[in-house]
């Protein structure tokens, strides 16, 4: 079986039933879209010193060679400025699993003195917008052999440096809560300032990722976020966009909560008869203290509009377990599921869904509630007859799907993919 081909089926199933996305009342998630000022630079090359890194002068700027072609080499370069690198690359340190290999962040507070980071900062003059925010769409198409931005990235000025800045008001009542920033797509090289401190950030434009707000911010008043891109120009083979592209959140938790991406589901055993759910929980613990809970997890069926019918078609038995403060925890277990409907790839089967609500209870009060979508079936990979999806075999179907409708913008235009 070609690989390609298995990682197009694990990507059609992840993308159809992993996502969490409603919450009760002891988990907030709040979209902060509107209202953003932005300003960007005239010149790519005239812009402030708060580098994430130093660049090699570009030489070659064939932006159409072929995707497998030989790497450049590295360079060695001579750094003239501080970089704020260092400081940026503790924000992967959640999905970094070694202790060793995880970053440590350099003391100060680098670009803490520059203006637009600060909370007293007048943005007025700044132009208006809603995210998502393609900062390039607008502008004219450049033209001719030697304009700025090649063809191959859509001849539109996706380069350069901008930032965005917004106000939170965050209520009294969030004091003791965690606070999480998550930004599913920034083009690129995103720093992130929160009140005038630098709290990190991430260089790749085309992956979500997260930050930690709570220790930067100040309960019972209005606080601010600055965000600086940095987009440079003959790095893509097509229009990559610019700017904030894709949905901001604030994430509001419990210190003591089910952790981001926090539940692993997988299926055994499938046949119309009966089906092996298993669900692995991961917690955090934020909090200064090591806590006893207990995880619980109950088993819906969904209608095709995403909602749950009826009572639970199983229950998880409730785990009691220990998380030391600061630290992570996992609870296993599995589930019997009778006559399970069962996903699969229309138009011979239907993609039936379930979902998993997660709860964590601490001295036997709700603290925390989780919602995973997931669905149930078998997959045969078979090198002479091709791949069979519940017994029936199923002829792949797909695209070489780029970021690609840079005509249109950046923000992700549901009818022109489908298209």
């Amino acid at each position: 079986m070609p690989k390609f081909l298995l990682f197009f089926v694990a990507i059609l199933f992840v993308s159809c039933v992993n996502e969490n996305i409603s919450f009760d009342s002891v988990r907030e998630r709040i979209s902060i879209n509107d209202s953003w000022s932005f300003y960007k630079y005239e010149s790519a090359e005239i812009t402030d010193d708060l580098i994430y890194d130093v660049r090699p002068e570009v030489v070659e700027r064939n932006v159409v060679k072929d995707a497998d072609s030989k790497p450049t080499e590295a360079i060695s370069l001579e750094i003239k400025s501080k970089v704020l690198k260092p400081w940026i690359l503790p924000t992967a340190n959640d999905f970094i699993n070694d202790p060793n290999k995880k970053y440590m962040r350099p003391e100060g507070n680098p670009g803490g003195d520059f203006p637009f980071v600060q909370t007293n900062f007048d943005d007025s003059s700044w132009e208006k917008v809603d995210l998502p925010h393609d900062w390039a769409i607008k502008e004219p198409f450049q033209t001719g052999w030697d304009s700025e931005v090649g063809g191959g990235m859509g001849r539109l000025p996706v380069n350069g440096v901008a930032w965005y800045r917004k106000k939170l008001d965050i209520p009294a009542s969030d004091a003791g809560k965690s606070v999480f920033l998550d930004l599913d797509g920034t083009m690129s090289y995103a720093m992130v300032w929160c009140n005038g401190k630098l709290v990190g950030g991430w260089p790749y434009g085309y992956a979500s990722w997260r930050l930690d707000l709570t220790s930067y911010l100040i309960p019972g008043g209005t606080n601010q976020l600055a965000i600086r891109l940095d987009n440079p120009n003959y790095s893509a083979r097509w229009y990559p966009g610019g700017g904030i592209y894709r949905n901001v959140w604030l994430i509001k938790t419990n210190p003591v909560h089910v952790a981001q991406f926090g539940t692993y589901i997988t299926t055994d055993n499938v046949s119309e008869d009966s089906a092996t759910v298993s669900l692995e929980v991961n917690i955090d613990n934020d909090s200064k203290s090591d806590v006893k809970i207990e995880v619980s997890s109950e088993v819906y069926l969904l209608n095709d509009e995403g909602r749950k019918v009826g009572k639970p078609v199983s229950k998880f038995l409730p785990i009691n377990t220990s998380v030391a403060a600061g630290k992570n925890s996992s609870v296993k277990s599995s589930v019997a599921i009778k006559n399970p409907k069962l996903w699969g790839p229309p138009p011979t089967q239907k993609p039936n869904l379930y979902m998993a609500l997660t709860k964590v209870l601490q001295d036997g009060k709700q603290i925390d509630s989780y919602e995973t979508r997931f669905g149930i079936r078998s997959l045969t990979f078979n090198a002479d007859k091709g791949i069979f999806v519940n017994g029936e075999r199923i002829q792949i179907k797909g695209v070489n799907n780029h970021h690609d409708l840079g005509a249109l913008g950046a923000a992700f235009n549901t009818r022109a993919a489908e298209r």
